[in-house]
């Protein structure tokens, strides 16, 4: 929608920023927070913004990315999310500083300074989830004077919190640049108190000359935090080692080189940039370079040995899951339907894979599309614990309403009938059924238009209008209900809709 109706999504935003406390009214900002898995035994919370209040806030973070830029420590010190815009590839972080960047130049710093004889490795318990809002919010105000963006921005992030005085919405641009911002003053005391350190997001690498120096740089760091920020440390990730042994460890992680037999193979392949924009200008190019740079490696056979493992490398499977999206059909085809056989030892990339096989449904073949189904039919089945997480069991509901057969439409049916109270399932479920144009589902959904909530609604105001002339009837009798967001969802569906597209772009 936001790609098809650029130019109203725009004028529509700009209206928003011009009644900005009605429109907050209006159509408050409604947000899903879930669970989603770390690992085979970890959770970590995951908030999914408002689709348009999220295009709204991350447009107000951008409009003062340089403000918050030009107060930060060097790139030589904090190494995450580094604002640099560039409407032209539509990103807003600098790609040449990263994870990968901060660890080597950490590498590189020991080596080099030999009189830093140690190193302390340590990481914010609980970062996003408890930034504590009054702190940022004076952050925000140092960095725009006229505090006209940052109290919209105090207003959204009350909202998105409810009554809650802490914590960021997990994932999106706009929550890491003013986590980052969280952070500043933090980063600049530890820079007055001349302590040497670099940090990755809420990954801190601190040199000293000292055993007695680190403790000391320890204990700073952690009062400081708790003092200032109201955060902590976590005990098991606070390591204190020697420079040698500092040494051997990053240079062990940069080159790929732990238990696993071919290790800098391995290194090698996680360096490829797999991730692939088909909306890229150079789309057709960066498809053939990443295809090309594939071609050294036996992906289906680095799967099989990933497999016999009794705990998946979680990264590096990852990374080759992406890959099998620039593989040939029948080599993404056979991979898939290995994977699917073995789900159960794949858990903790879960959503990954339902990533990868949901934009790729169209190039398995039929034997592993029915796999796949299968598959899923049989983890729903058996109640499994896959499902559990309410993000994998909406990615289920998504791989379902690929295919339309009476099988996918039962299971979807009966998952929407067991989650009554999530909205992730009940909006994707809605448009599955448009997808699907299956009029007697949606004819029966109808009447529940005025208890729907707020994401369900515009996913069922999008699939009216393939109802036909039921669909006309009831917009005729509900449109002048619907708030200024649902009008813009119902303007983009009528466009769909007149060219015979609606179904397809569901």
């Amino acid at each position: 929608m936001f790609e098809d109706s650029f130019d109203d999504i725009i004028a529509s935003l700009l209206e928003t920023h011009g009644r900005f406390k009605e429109c907050l009214i209006e159509a408050p900002p409604v947000n899903v927070s879930t669970t989603s898995t770390v690992g085979y035994t970890g959770y970590r919370w995951a908030t999914q913004i408002d689709p348009y209040w999220n295009a709204y806030f991350l447009g107000l973070v951008i409009s003062i990315g340089e403000a918050i830029e030009t107060s930060r420590c060097s790139s030589s010190q904090v190494y995450s999310y580094r604002f640099k815009s560039d409407a032209s590839d539509s990103s807003i972080f600098d790609k040449g500083i990263n994870w990968r960047k901060f660890q080597q130049d950490s590498l590189d710093l020991a080596s080099s300074r030999p009189e830093l004889l140690y190193v302390v490795t340590c990481d914010i318990a609980d970062f996003y989830p408890r930034v504590y809002h009054h702190r940022l919010e004076n952050a925000l105000d140092r960095v725009d004077p006229s505090k006209d963006i940052s109290f919209r921005l105090k207003k959204l992030l009350q909202t998105f919190s409810g009554t809650n005085s802490y914590g960021l919405p997990v994932g999106g641009p706009a929550a890491r640049l003013l986590a980052e911002l969280s952070l500043d003053s933090l980063d600049h005391l530890l820079e007055l108190n001349q302590v040497v350190f670099k940090r990755f997001v809420d990954d801190f690498i601190v040199f000293a000359d000292s055993k007695e120096q680190a403790h000391s740089h320890l204990t700073f760091l952690s009062r400081k935090l708790m003092e200032n920020e109201g955060l902590t440390l976590q005990k098991a990730k606070t390591n204190l080692m020697s420079r040698e042994e500092f040494i051997a460890l990053t240079t062990a992680r940069l080159r790929g080189f732990d238990e696993d037999e071919g290790s800098p193979m391995k290194a090698k392949f996680l360096s490829l940039p797999v991730r692939y924009d088909p909306y890229s200008p150079n789309a057709a190019e960066e498809y053939e370079d990443i295809k090309s740079s594939l071609g050294d490696f036996d992906l289906l056979g680095m799967l099989g040995d990933e497999l016999q493992k009794s705990k998946v490398n979680q990264t590096f499977s990852r990374q080759l899951v992406r890959s099998f999206a620039m593989t040939e059909p029948s080599v993404l085809s056979s991979a898939f339907g290995i994977i699917f056989d073995n789900i159960a030892d794949l858990y903790p990339i879960f959503s990954t894979i339902a990533q990868v096989a949901i934009v790729n449904w169209d190039r398995f073949d039929y034997e592993t599309q029915a796999g796949v189904t299968e598959s899923l039919a049989r983890l729903i089945r058996d109640d499994s614990f896959i499902l559990k997480t309410e993000i994998n069991l909406s990615y289920a509901v998504r791989l379902l309403a690929k295919q339309d057969t009476s099988q996918a439409q039962v299971m979807v049916a009966e998952i929407y009938r067991n989650n009554p109270s999530s909205m992730l399932i009940a909006t994707l479920a809605t448009q599955a059924m448009g997808r699907w144009r299956a009029h007697y589902m949606l004819s029966d959904l109808k009447r529940t238009f005025p208890t729907m909530n707020p994401w369900q609604r515009r996913a069922f105001v999008v699939c009216s209008l393939l109802l036909g002339d039921e669909g006309k009837h009831w917009i005729s009798h509900n449109k002048n209900k619907f708030d200024f967001i649902e009008k813009v969802y119902y303007r983009w569906a009528e466009s769909r809709a007149s060219s015979g597209t609606l179904q397809v772009a569901l």
